[in-house]
């Protein structure tokens, strides 16, 4: 099994939201991603989306966008974004898939999942951190819940660790800020031997700007699909 990850797809094909008014790199941007995916990923495999997935309000809304995922060749495991509003609680997601035969779809949410090459996924959605200057007291209280979410994610991860097992946490913004300090989130993975993180968000030349490599022992790796060129990041 390969493991792969491709964050911000940005589907909208039950509403009304064409993604090109964001610029040339997201010109046909649909076919690009599953051209690219069919390419690369095969039944046997498993790709990560950390986040804006769909346009969707309402989670019968994100419908023809979580179908379109489920066709794609290989197992998805699926967390939040900050455009996700059409997520729902665990249970209603994953009955959701059930009623609408939805069968290659997972989700993290306050969860670990084991996978069978000795990988331990979890994470959470993530927010702006302390040490932007528009951080306010609602981000803070944001922030907060957050990281309360992935230290739940985390103790679950454990819970199904074993020795030698590598532990890989998806986020949906970066957890690492322009100062390049400590934080909350990346002393939780760091507390907890996280062997990677990988988060999405950014987009166009800001993404130049974030942080990719080793920080206190946990490596760090940006998986936008703009930034990738829609191509799944092997991991």
């Amino acid at each position: 099994m390969t493991l792969f990850a491709l964050a911000d797809p940005h589907l909208g094909f039950g509403v009304d939201k064409p993604m090109d008014i964001f610029g040339f790199r997201w010109q046909d941007h649909v076919s690009r991603l599953e051209e690219n995916w069919r390419q690369l990923v095969a039944d046997g495999d498993t790709v990560l989306i950390p986040g804006d997935i769909s346009w969707a309000m309402q989670l019968q809304d994100a419908l023809p966008d979580l179908q379109f995922i489920d066709r794609l060749p290989g197992r998805k495991i699926l967390s939040r974004g900050n455009h996700d509003y059409w997520w729902s609680s665990l249970a209603k997601m994953e009955q959701f898939c059930r009623s609408e035969q939805l069968t290659t779809l997972s989700f993290l949410r306050n969860n670990g999942i084991l996978l069978e090459d000795c990988r331990v996924i979890c994470g959470t959605r993530g927010w702006i951190l302390p040490d932007d200057p528009d951080f306010s007291p609602a981000d803070r209280k944001i922030f907060e819940r957050e990281t309360g979410r992935l230290r739940l994610s985390l103790e679950a991860a454990e819970r199904i660790r074993e020795p030698g097992d590598r532990l890989l946490v998806f986020l949906h913004y970066p957890p690492i800020g322009r100062n390049r300090s400590m934080n909350s989130l990346t002393s939780l993975m760091t507390e907890h031997q996280a062997d990677l993180c990988v988060y999405g968000h950014v987009h166009g030349e800001a993404a130049g700007s974030c942080y990719q490599g080793t920080f206190e022992n946990v490596q760090y790796r940006l998986a936008s699909a703009d930034y990738l060129g829609f191509k799944p990041l092997r991991l």
